[in-house]
């Protein structure tokens, strides 16, 4: 490569033709332009003479000028220029180049810098004839890469995408040492910064020097992330983590100020941005804090902490219900002045619940009133009037009703009041029946001495709690036996007497402690239980839940992921019909290896305990809570650094203003020879003329969209009208669809596959498609395509985005054709683990081989078999529902429903369809099909007829009342 400055020549060779540009200079000059035409009739008695002195016109200096910068943007475009030109490869030989990239959350907020500087690689590379190993670091990873060309690399890394996991340097060092792998002659490797893995780090830098030259390749800024938000004295805070100060590569030791939002949910779906806060680091500080001090109200609408720059997986905290502080109100007739006794349940109550809660002292009606998430009632008696109605319907509609005994409940018992208020003879707003008069301990006249506490109930919220021995009960009131009694108890004393009862009512509950909520029934109030236990009751609250549980908590329990973190750190819906989780994976509520960050929804349908977590938030794992720098880098290693620009050809916009100035030498030209006024007068003329400068500027934007710079695009060189065109298209017609992979050959046999079939279709029935539609499910709509082609192999499966979208089509009734194209490919290919992983993206229903019983069979052509370029592969699609199957006992085969209208939403095989339908511009076959030849084909083009008409018409052949007809052409 030769270079000027900041530009650069691929071939510099070519630059040796503006040598001749002064000549182009005298010939142009020396061509006159063409000459104007005026009509005069005089000029007739000329005719015949001759002048003996000939002299050209001369060409306007300025047209000279125009058409000789065309020439020299050509001669300069061809000779391929470079914009930044940036020779990473340290040599011109030696094998293949690994490009390694870190795709793990610290990654995510540069990662268009990093495709880009691995772009640039690729490029580098192929301009030298060298293959490229593109090999994304992550804990997934099955298989080391193999060695592609540049042009397949470079589709390749367009689709990868950084996930919210860590990178597995110590997966990939073992898959680099395994014989399968491809030993690579030079390493380019793109960094996180990060020192994952420990040992593992230095050892995979080590052997990838040994192989060759190395280069690393590091962010511009050194990464951070936020940990779990915590309640600090009732204030909101979050840690923000970055690497140390010394030590490694992308060690960060200077002072700085990094943002933070609180992010809530939003009506109607959505997040808005709610506060910010800073965190302010020190010198050579690697943790700094950011304190979000809001009401209650709002800290329990807050979905996720996140940085306002940099965003990525890490750099996001997910806030759980532990942290919300839920709205409580407290009421305690006994004290209804504004400073409670030392000595009043109000007193013991409100400092238990302030570390957890915005507790409020009320009255009865204004708690009421304000609804809040809970309330707690000290020593209540009889509640009549508008007050039992409102109490009654807020614990209905999902409240929490916490009541504890003492002197006033006690006499509204005495006196029988209570009993009085149901039909039953029970208080609805007790969870039991209670008995007339308490039970007295450790006294002259009392029962016994006073008792201890016994055991929590393993299915009640206190079941994490241990009872101390220091707690005594000395006065109480006695539950009444009833048949579901114990059903209803949480803890006892240790005579097994009832101690703390509760029983839904509605969709809310009602608690009640039979012991007073100051010291004078019992201990309870002066112990740390008394806080735990009222802990451990908000999280039956609404907008409160669990605290993570433990190992054994989880033990035996299923999980789903429901939501993840996307690259932007922000949360997007799992579509993927994903393995459940077991239970003590989530333990700790910090995700590990392969597990993914998000929202775990309960999977099993097993017993659950009251206020058992029926979600849990799982943040990302950071060993720690630290973040090491990457290690140093090994002996004759090259250190570089994303920051600056990357190289940009220049070859596509050169072209293009040579072709925008041939377009304007046109009509200069014209101008110049006085044809352009006279064609401007000429009826019907203007539109010639601007139809061929629109042709010329076309021709231009067509030259130019292959620069990224220069052209407007939706990411594969395709304008956004354009785009729109096609979809407009496709809801005018049937429209076969086939997906994009990026792959150039594997795309253009698609496209030519669903060519051959829609002739096919045109041909031999009623359906008429249209052109067939190259889709990118990450951005087109698809909703327009009733039949989707989506070839999978080694290298095109698609992204997470992808997958998602896809399974949002065939939910709304789309069918999807996947071909492995791999002939009846094993179990264990590489073909069949990406089916599986995709299966569960796409959240596919229960599958069975295709028989002779499914509607595939007769839809329009009678088959028995579904072969494409190759034979034998089977064929799957949609399992009958569960009840109107029967089994043949000889195949083992499923019997499909003869009258359900659902169609199947996929269709999977292996027969390579695509190979057999594709036809040329001529409607040739363009590649050879197995070894029946012809025959074969004809079968494959059957059953993609049928497998088209099955899309559009359903299961109306499996009517009985074609049977007749099927028979008779059976023979049977």
């Amino acid at each position: 490569m030769f270079g000027l400055g900041s530009i650069g020549f691929v071939a510099p060779a070519v630059l040796f033709g503006l040598i001749a540009l002064p000549v182009l200079w005298w010939l142009l000059r020396a061509i006159p332009p063409s000459p104007r035409t005026e009509v005069f009739p005089g000029v007739r008695l000329l005719l015949g003479l001759e002048d003996p002195e000939r002299e050209a016109e001369r060409t306007p200096w300025w047209l000279l000028l125009l058409r000789v910068l065309a020439i020299a943007a050509v001669i300069i475009g061809f000779a391929q220029p470079l914009l930044n030109p940036s020779e990473r490869l340290a040599s011109r030989g030696g094998g293949p180049v690994l490009v390694l990239l870190d795709a793990g959350w610290a990654s995510a907020p540069d990662w268009a810098e990093r495709r880009a500087a691995a772009g640039a690689v690729i490029d580098e590379a192929g301009r030298d004839g060298r293959p490229v190993i593109l090999w994304r670091a992550t804990v997934d990873t099955l298989a080391a890469p193999g060695p592609m060309a540049a042009s397949e690399a470079r589709a390749a890394l367009d689709a990868m995408r950084p996930e919210a996991l860590r990178p597995d340097r110590a997966a990939v060092l073992a898959l680099l040492e395994s014989a399968e792998a491809t030993t690579p002659g030079e390493t380019l490797w793109l960094h996180d910064g990060l020192g994952h893995d420990g040992e593992a780090s230095t050892a995979l830098a080590e052997r990838l020097a040994e192989f060759g030259p190395l280069t690393l390749i590091g962010p511009a800024a050194p990464a951070r992330a936020v940990l779990p938000p915590r309640l600090d004295e009732g204030v909101l805070t979050a840690d923000v983590i970055r690497t140390g100060a010394t030590g490694g590569i992308g060690a960060d030791g200077a002072a700085t100020t990094v943002s933070l939002a609180a992010m809530a949910s939003a009506e109607g779906g959505g997040e808005r941005r709610i506060a910010v806060a800073s965190a302010d680091f020190a010198p050579g500080e690697a943790v700094a804090a950011a304190r979000f001090d809001l009401p209650a109200e709002l800290i329990a609408t807050i979905s996720r902490i996140t940085l306002t720059d940099g965003v990525s997986p890490g750099g996001t905290a997910l806030a759980d219900a532990a942290v919300r502080r839920v709205p409580v109100a407290v009421v305690d007739p006994s004290s209804v002045g504004e400073v409670a006794p030392l000595t009043s349940a109000r007193h013991y109550l409100m400092q238990a619940l302030e570390p957890y809660s915005e507790a409020r002292a009320l009255t009865l009606d204004a708690a009421i009133e304000r609804a809040p998430s809970a309330i707690f009632l000290a020593d209540y008696g009889t509640i009549d009037g508008n007050d039992r109605e409102g109490l009654q319907a807020f614990v209905e509609a999902g409240g929490l009703l916490v009541r504890f005994a003492g002197p006033r409940l006690a006499g509204a018992l005495a006196a029988n009041t209570l009993a009085s208020q149901s039909v039953a003879g029970a208080d609805p707003l007790l969870p039991v029946r209670l008995r007339r008069g308490g039970r007295t301990l450790g006294g002259a006249l009392a029962w016994g001495d006073p008792r201890t506490l016994g055991s929590f109930a393993p299915e009640g919220p206190f079941r994490r709690l241990t009872p101390p021995d220091e707690v005594d009960v000395r006065t109480q009131v006695l539950a009444d036996p009833s048949p579901d009694l114990a059903d209803k108890v949480w803890a006892v004393l240790d005579d097994g007497t009832p101690f703390v009862t509760s029983a839904p009512l509605g969709e809310g509950r009602i608690v009640l402690f039979h012991v007073s909520a100051d010291a004078e029934w019992s201990s309870l109030p002066l112990s740390g239980l008394f806080v735990d236990m009222l802990r451990e009751l908000l999280t039956l609250a609404p907008g409160q839940g669990a605290l993570t549980p433990d190992a054994d908590e989880l033990d035996g329990t299923l999980w789903r992921l429901s939501q993840t973190l996307a690259p932007d750190g922000t949360l997007v819906p799992v579509q993927a019909n994903r393995d459940p989780v077991a239970g003590p994976e989530l333990a700790g509520g910090r995700a590990g290896d392969g597990l993914l960050p998000g929202l775990y929804l309960r999977a099993d349908s097993g017993q659950r305990a009251a206020g058992a977590a029926e979600d849990i938030v799982m943040n990302l794992h950071i060993a720690g809570d630290r973040l090491d720098p990457f290690p140093p880098a090994p002996s004759g290693a090259l250190v570089d650094r994303l920051a600056g620009a990357e190289s940009v050809d220049l070859a596509a916009p050169l072209l293009l203003l040579a072709v925008l100035l041939a377009a304007i030498d046109a009509i200069a030209t014209l101008w110049v020879a006085g044809r352009l006024p006279r064609l401007t007068r000429q009826p019907g003329a203007p539109a010639p003329l601007a139809l061929a400068l629109a042709a010329g500027l076309s021709a231009a934007l067509a030259i130019g969209s292959g620069s990224d710079a220069f052209a407007q695009n939706t990411g594969e060189g395709e304008t956004r009208e354009r785009i729109a065109e096609r979809e407009v298209s496709a809801a005018a017609e049937t429209t076969l669809g086939w997906l994009r992979t990026g792959d150039a050959q594997l795309d253009e046999k698609s496209s030519r596959a669903m060519l051959g079939l829609g002739q096919a279709l045109t041909a031999r029935t009623a359906v008429e498609p249209g052109p067939p539609l190259g889709l990118d499910a990450e951005r087109d709509e698809m909703a327009l395509v009733p039949v989707i082609y989506m070839p999978l192999t080694a290298r095109s499966v698609p992204s997470d985005g992808a997958l998602s979208r896809l399974a949002q089509y065939i939910e709304n009734g789309g069918l999807l054709l996947i071909d492995t194209q791999g002939g009846a490919a094993g179990a264990g290919s590489a073909d069949a683990v990406a089916m599986r992983s995709i299966a569960r993206a796409l959240n596919l229903p229960p599958l069975a081989e295709v028989d002779d019983t499914h509607v595939l069979t007769r839809t329009f052509y009678l088959l028995d078999r579904f072969p494409g370029r190759f034979r034998g592969g089977r064929v799957w699609a949609e399992a009958p529902p569960e009840g109107r199957r029967d089994v043949d006992d000889e195949a083992g085969l499923p019997q499909f429903d003869r009258v359900d209208d659902n169609v199947s939403p996929v269709v999977v095989g292996t027969a390579d369809w695509a190979a057999a339908w594709a036809v040329d511009d001529r409607g040739r076959p363009l590649f050879p099909v197995g070894r029946a030849g012809d025959r074969q084909r004809e079968m494959a083009i059957r059953f993609g007829v049928n497998l088209v008409l099955y899309a559009l018409t359903g299961n109306y052949k499996s009517d009985q009342v074609h049977a007749p007809a099927v028979l008779e052409r059976l023979g049977q």
